[in-house]
Order: structure tokens, then sequence, then C-alpha cells
């Protein structure tokens, strides 16, 4: 894992968005249960029932199989009539690292597209098939392959965004933190929802439920190996980073993006909080299909052309 080195770097301070609430165990579980409520099965289905239309439709759409493994394999979605390489971004999907593949999550593809760039949904195996630092690992890998396969997959190898929702975004960040070269070639990173300190979930949830162990959570934890760098006065090397969460998730759900986004910008990063009004867990994804849309404008910018000086 490559850092930069810390010399401009103010002295640490702690994270004032660190701990969470002191809640009972049950307590803490219901901030992170998405399920439960009527509101959220039903921006759910709103989701998925965009994802069919996108794979419904298949314009611009191809599968890729990178190996014989079962979890191998690549959704692209490219403009319609596009010639050459387009611009990317590579999506991570969520699912409590258990559920869907790139088919069930495929609600930002036509977005995409629409904007002049490919959506392309990476797969990985399942918690419960692998442990979670193996599905990180795997995610990782998926990217890397990606990148690497670029032309092939007709994207612009120097416009390449990354994109994670949910569970999504922990492993997206996760593998954006992992220092492999293709680090360097993302744009842009851009994270929804997600999870990026696991203690809480380890600490509320039986762990046959969640799927991995109090280590496994804090080795799996990006945002603990951020808050460590911050102490040896490190930052690692990211892209531009926004942080989104719908504002009316669960208080649990927006400390955790703005822990993650005030260590990032505590380390000198290129971070910013956006909080969605009016908007969940399910629907925040919503906003990326707006016209205005503030997250599909921040992956727009990122991976625009470089403008030469005059």
């Amino acid at each position: 894992m490559e850092f930069a080195a810390g010399a401009a770097m103010h002295a640490f301070a702690p994270n004032p968005f660190i701990d969470p609430p002191a809640l009972s165990d049950a307590d803490l579980a219901a901030q992170y249960d998405n399920n439960s409520a009527a509101r959220n099965a039903n921006d759910l289905a709103a989701l998925r029932a965009l994802s069919a239309d996108a794979c419904a439709h298949r314009i611009g759409h191809a599968t890729h199989r990178f190996s014989a493994g079962d979890d191998a394999w690549v959704d692209v979605f490219r403009p319609p009539g596009a010639r050459g390489p387009v611009p990317a971004m590579v999506f991570v999907h969520g699912g409590r690292w258990r559920l869907n593949t790139s088919r069930e999550t495929a609600f930002w593809a036509d977005a995409c597209v629409r904007q002049g760039m490919a959506w392309v949904g990476i797969n990985f195996a399942a918690l419960g098939q692998a442990r979670l630092p193996a599905i990180v690992a795997e995610v990782e890998a998926a990217v890397a392959t990606v990148v690497a396969q670029a032309q092939a997959l007709g994207i612009d190898p120097t416009a390449i965004s990354l994109a994670g929702h949910s569970s999504g975004a922990h492993l997206a960040l996760s593998a954006a933190m992992s220092g492999q070269p293709w680090v360097g070639r993302m744009r842009a990173l851009l994270l929804l929802g997600g999870m990026y300190d696991l203690r809480p979930l380890a600490r509320s949830i039986p762990q046959d439920t969640l799927g991995f162990t109090p280590e496994e959570a804090i080795a799996c934890s990006p945002l603990l190996t951020l808050e460590a760098l911050a102490e040896a006065a490190q930052r690692p090397t990211l892209p531009p980073v926004l942080v989104a969460v719908g504002d009316e998730e669960s208080p649990e759900f927006v400390r955790q993006a703005q822990a993650l986004d005030w260590r990032l910008q505590s380390l000198g990063a290129d971070s910013r909080l956006l909080r969605i009004a009016g908007r969940a867990h399910f629907d925040a994804a919503l906003e990326f299909n707006a016209p205005d849309s503030q997250m599909r404008a921040f992956v727009a910018r990122g991976i625009a052309p470089v403008q030469s000086a005059a």
C-alpha cells in the first residue's frame, strides 16, 4: 500500500464523528437495517425496475467474462453508436456483501450512457462463499482487470471513475486505498450510503448473521486505516472523492459519511460531503438519474478531457 509523505499535514486531531452513540446493541443494529421500512422497500423496488429495464433493452450492452470463475465477469453499457473508447464509471454494487449482481444494480447505466460514458458493473463472490477480506481483494482485482483491459472493453483508460453504493461503497473505498497502480488512473471516486467503519455492525449484529468476525471488521474498515494514517502523519493517494448520503438515512449512515469526509479533509484529500435532501438509503441513488444530479456532475467533471494550457 503506497502513501504520501505527511510533511504538509497538520498535527493529528481526533475525528469528532468516529464514535457511534451510546445505544443498545438492538437499537444500533436497527440503524443499519435498511429493509425494515416500507419506504425503503418501495425505493428498492424502483431501483430494481430501473435495472431490469436497462438490461431488457440491452442497447449498447455487452457481458465480458475474464476467466472461468463464476464471478469474473462485468456488464458494460456503452453509448450506442460511440466510435472509439469512451469515458467510464466502474460500479461496485451493494447488497450487504451477500446479495445482487451487476444485473440487479444497473440503475445508473442509462443515465451514464445518456451522459456519454460507459457504465461497467463488476461482480464478485458473495459473503458466505468467501470471507470479507477475500471479497475486498477480489474487488481490487476486478477493478484492476477492467483498467488493464479498458481498450478491449471500449473504455478510455485515462477517463475512468469508480463508484459504489451501500456495501459497494465500502468495497470501492477499500479498493481505492489498495495502493495498486490503477488507483492513480482513477479520476473520481463516488461513495453513496456506505459503511466505512464496520465495528458497529460487528458489535451489534450476531456473527452468524453478519458473516464476518470482529477482527475482520477492523481489518476491513477503510476509515480505521485512514485514522491510523492520520496518527502516523501519512495520507493515501486518492482521486477526488464525493461522500454522498441521503439526509433521511438513519443517523448511523449519516455519521459514517461525516466521519469519512472529515478524516479525508483532515488528511488533505480532495473530498466533499453531499447530503441529499429528502432521500433515504435507496432513493438517494435516484439522485444520480436526475437532470441536475450533483453526483453525476461530479463524475462527469472528473472524467472530462483535460484541457491543455493555451
